[in-house]
């Protein structure tokens, strides 16, 4: 098959990185794939071309363009494109119109959470509007499809939900100690630094820890424009030296390695990529109850809280560093993540589809 995986950019942020996974994982499958921008690329096509697959960007300006669908189906032709796969509503209605102008067969998208990428209300019409060009909506968890679905109002034969996967070799090559250098227990999470991942909360109830906890130690990996607050508010609570903004992590595998608790504090998810990479290190996790997580953790490996309270957040953080079996509850965790959530078989999933929709 020639696939076409459609995207906003290329920059850090789960949803790409799962496109561009999937991308690699179709290509070494033996078909022949190309990454589309809606706008600019970004730091995410370097592995993309690296392995010889192209990225086009299309650079769109603001405002609906019918220049960029118009170039997009030239590309398309051009291209010979079998299935053109689309992530979150905001590309959906360019790939949708493009692909019926090019004669392309299969036009699928998926949807990574129950929000629009921007929060953007007329991304949601249009996904509504071409209705009649999609071929299929995939739903990444049952949260998703649950939040989506009715709004969307697709037949449930055009709707299913494929589990997010990842690559397993770098987590089960590097696999976690939990629990080994106690009294010291080192909390961390990774994420960008954003209003959704609740870091402030996070901070706050790391500061109720830390009473109990003296040991205790919270690293947050990430970039965003919340750095300056968190920081000051890292300072303000008399955490220095102990909360510490690590910045961006270059390996997401062997910071995971150092860890003893993954603790993840969103208060708005789909399924999140991080969550799965922590099981497959082997890490127990604390977690507020969102999105898809409660569908992929065991219950035997993971503390979940309501979001949006640092109570409850610290509660469970305190839990989970009383807890004398940590290692056994990593390898819980990462047993499921290695029998479930591979990269290998979400693409299969995908193949099995794009297969399906084609005949």
């Amino acid at each position: 098959m020639r696939i076409v995986q459609l995207v906003e950019d290329l920059e850090l942020g789960g949803l790409e990185r799962l496109a561009v996974d999937l991308a690699l994982a179709q290509q070494n499958a033996g078909h022949q794939v190309l990454v589309y921008c809606l706008f600019g690329a970004g730091p995410l096509a370097d592995s993309l071309e690296a392995a010889g697959i192209p990225v086009v960007p299309f650079r769109k300006l603001p405002g609906f363009s019918m220049s960029t669908v118009l170039a997009m189906a030239k590309r398309l032709r051009a291209d010979r494109v079998d299935v053109i796969h689309g992530h979150n509503p905001g590309v959906h209605h360019y790939a949708a119109l493009a692909a019926r102008l090019a004669g392309v067969p299969v036009c699928v998208n998926t949807r990574h959470s129950v929000t629009t990428s921007k929060g953007l209300p007329y991304q949601e019409r249009y996904f509504r509007w071409v209705k009649p060009l999609t071929g299929h909506v995939v739903f990444v968890c049952d949260f998703v499809r649950r939040g989506l679905e009715p709004k969307l109002g697709y037949p449930a034969d055009k709707c299913s939900v494929i589990l997010n996967g990842i690559p397993l070799a770098p987590f089960l090559a590097h696999p976690a100690s939990p629990g080994a250098r106690r009294p010291r227990i080192r909390f961390g999470t990774i994420g960008r630094l954003v209003p959704a991942k609740g870091h402030s909360i996070l901070i706050e109830a790391f500061a109720r820890v830390r009473q109990a906890a003296p040991q205790a130690e919270l690293s947050i990996y990430g970039y965003g424009d919340l750095q300056e607050n968190l920081s000051a508010q890292i300072a303000k609570l008399g955490l220095e030296g102990r909360a510490r903004l690590e910045g961006r992590t270059g390996n997401s595998a062997e910071t995971l390695q150092d860890l003893d608790v993954f603790v993840f504090s969103s208060v708005n998810e789909g399924l999140p990529l991080v969550i799965l990479e922590a099981m497959a290190a082997g890490l127990p996790i604390v977690t507020t109850d969102v999105g898809g997580i409660p569908e992929v953790l065991s219950k035997e490996s993971a503390w979940l809280c309501p979001p949006g309270e640092p109570d409850a957040l610290a509660r469970a953080m305190l839990q989970a560093a009383n807890c004398t079996d940590l290692r056994e509850r990593g390898e819980i965790a990462r047993r499921l993540a290695a029998n479930r959530y591979g990269l290998e078989q979400m693409a299969a999933s995908y193949q099995d589809l794009y297969q399906r929709l084609l005949r």
